[in-house]
């Protein structure tokens, strides 16, 4: 019976060992694979920065919304470089139809053998003839009058007039209103009778130059030029400085 008993619990011996042998490898196993998994936590959520107000900018607390139907102006397109001259008549006088434009005023001869009012001579030269205009003797020479003096001979402006057979040399031709007109030294003539007879300045010619004698006068603020009692306005004509005889009201 002691050897039976003995055997039985020998037995049970055996079994338990053997199931701890197969039991232990398992959990052990288990063990190892909860060990060396990777714990992964939720990362944690980092709040978005704070805005940065750009310095010195208050946003309004209550936008104030556009007035209802406002209509903004309408534009106004003016041209570009457009220049209308203005006409600027002294007083006394009437226009011309040339834009005043001013220009230095430069005396100009009419060669050697002319000479300015004023200028005086001892003798004059054998082409020199008498011309009388009522009942008063001039001595023309070359496009030039004198009046005699008890020492000489002195230059004055042309007696309203007086005719000459031949034009001096160096006189241009200045068409005015349909007639043609001849001017030198300051000068002009018309055409007379086969002649040339001296007449007053006509309004609206223009001419190249004035003599030494000329005048610079300002009026209204604008500078005129003055000769033998004619007023003259500078004026541009095709690109070169000229001058046009004015009229007087």
């Amino acid at each position: 019976m002691k050897i039976n008993q003995q055997k039985k619990g020998l037995s049970a011996g055996i079994i338990r060992l053997l199931l701890l042998i197969i039991l232990i490898p398992g959990t052990a196993s288990a063990q190892r694979k909860v060990r060396s998994a990777r714990v992964v936590r939720p990362a944690r959520a980092v709040p978005p920065p704070h805005p940065v107000m750009p310095p010195h900018v208050v946003p309004p607390a209550h936008p104030v919304p556009p007035p209802p139907h406002v209509v903004p102006p309408a534009r106004i397109v003016r041209p570009v470089n457009v220049i209308t001259p203005v006409r600027v008549v002294p007083v006394g006088f009437r226009p011309v139809p040339y834009p005043y434009f001013y220009h230095p005023f430069v005396p100009y001869y009419w060669g050697p053998t002319w000479h300015p009012i004023g200028f005086f001579l001892a003798t004059l030269t054998t082409t020199a003839i008498i011309i009388t205009v009522e009942n008063n003797q001039y001595h023309y020479d070359k496009g030039v009058y004198y009046t005699k003096e008890s020492n000489g001979y002195r230059v004055v402006p042309a007696p309203m007039g007086a005719s000459i057979a031949e034009l001096p040399q160096g006189y241009i031709t200045i068409p005015v209103s349909g007639v043609n007109y001849y001017y030198y030294g300051g000068t002009y003539y018309a055409k007379s009778s086969g002649k040339y007879k001296v007449v007053k300045a006509p309004v609206g010619a223009v001419i190249p130059h004035l003599p030494d004698g000329a005048e610079e006068k300002t009026i209204n603020g604008q500078k005129y030029m003055t000769y033998d009692n004619v007023y003259y306005q500078p004026i541009s004509k095709d690109g070169k400085n000229s001058y046009v005889v004015m009229q007087e009201k």
